[in-house]
């Protein structure tokens, strides 16, 4: 029976894109092997939509299994050919030359430092995986000096050891740890600010009205409880909804947001990461890296009171996907097909599909949406019928 390192071998001779899983981590990266040794492998690794995203370091003891062919590796492959298509990547790779006689952990932990560059460090402790952000201070006999980077808290920067026998894995040349990279200078306790932040719902109308016109960056928190939030700008508004342009975690166009108001927790309109975001979004648009070229970040919103409407008769014109969520928390995305203006009732085709192959058709209310998302990238690969 083939071992782990006979798979890392053949793949990295064949060229394969793989998924390595880890032993003690539900992340699974994908990519093509870059370098291998008989006890660790560096891959240059792609992100959910095929898109190239820096590179790993991986210990071949923390990976539990490897896969080279499947129905997600032949959907990856169709992402990347598709972005390559389209001229999407924009990332460049990560130089770092290494000499068939070099340690491979050697030579990325001492090019980390040397070069100081911003680098994820897994580490396991005691069952437990953590993931270090920041840069390795000093290289020693049996571990690293760390010094950890909070972008959401400036305040927050401890300096720890990091023994070498609890690395599990190292991310770096990624798009987000080089955007951080550029952005050292703000991330100090100097700089620190308290979150200034909205929580009373009758303030949410006028704030919104003036944080459009002033263009500010802003966060949106739901009322559902849910682990993600919201960062854009708002960029149409009435008495009842907006209209947010969204950014993700790499300060790139993540499309668009309606949300009702009182869909909304709080809103933060000042605080350590939105000021690490205008960082991130200047940086991409002085590259011209904002917005993917199949991407439409320009959309102009009618502050009239019928956005809701407006928003779905387009998606229904143009097919196009929507991701809602309604008020009982129940989230769904699918392409608009009709609209009863009477009832208020929309028909929605699910993307999802019954076994035998039959379109799944929901009908939902007006009334119970209180989010939608849309224009942003998995759903335009889903328009297009990339997997």
């Amino acid at each position: 029976m083939k071992t782990i390192y006979d798979k890392l071998r053949a793949a990295q001779i064949d060229e394969l894109l793989i998924n390595a899983f880890q032993k003690d981590s539900d992340i699974v990266y994908t990519g093509i092997i870059q370098y291998l040794s008989s006890k660790d492998f560096i891959m240059i690794t792609y992100n959910d939509y095929g898109l190239q995203d820096g590179e790993v370091y991986l210990k071949i003891s923390s990976v539990k299994r490897l896969e080279t062919d499947s129905y997600d590796l032949a959907s990856m492959k169709e992402r990347i050919a598709f972005d390559e298509k389209h001229h999407m990547a924009v990332n460049p790779p990560f130089d770092m030359p290494i000499k068939m006689s070099d340690s491979l952990f050697d030579r990325v932990l001492k090019t980390l430092h040397e070069d100081q560059r911003v680098s994820l460090i897994i580490t396991k402790n005691f069952d437990e995986l953590k993931y270090n952000e920041g840069l390795i201070s000093e290289i020693q006999a049996d571990g690293i000096a760390f010094q950890n980077i909070n972008k959401y808290d400036f305040s927050k920067r401890p300096k720890y050891v990091i023994k070498f026998a609890d690395i599990r894995g190292i991310e770096f040349g990624g798009t987000e740890l080089q955007l951080l990279q550029n952005t050292l200078e703000l991330i100090k306790p100097a700089n620190h600010t308290d979150d200034v932040v909205i929580t009373d719902q009758n303030q949410f109308k006028t704030r919104a009205m003036q944080l459009r016109t002033d263009q500010s960056w802003l966060i949106i928190d739901t009322n559902d409880g849910r682990k993600y939030f919201y960062v854009g700008k708002i960029i149409a508004n009435n008495q009842s909804e907006l209209v947010m342009l969204v950014v993700d975690m790499n300060g790139r166009f993540g499309g668009y947001v309606w949300i009702r108001y009182d869909d909304i927790r709080r809103i933060i309109v000042d605080a350590d990461y939105l000021r690490v975001v205008e960082k991130f979004v200047a940086a991409n648009q002085k590259a011209k890296h904002f917005a993917l070229p199949v991407l439409n970040a320009e959309r102009a919103f009618d502050n009239a009171d019928n956005m809701l409407v407006n928003i779905i008769m387009q998606a229904i014109n143009y097919r196009n996907i929507i991701r809602f969520e309604t008020d009982d928390q129940e989230n769904f995305v699918g392409y608009p097909t009709a609209f009863d203006l009477q009832t208020g009732v929309v028909t929605v085709e699910l993307l999802d599909v019954d076994d035998d192959g039959e379109l799944q058709i929901k009908q939902v209310g007006i009334e119970t949406v209180r989010e939608m998302a849309f224009d942003y990238l998995k759903a335009y690969l889903a328009e297009n019928e990339v997997d």
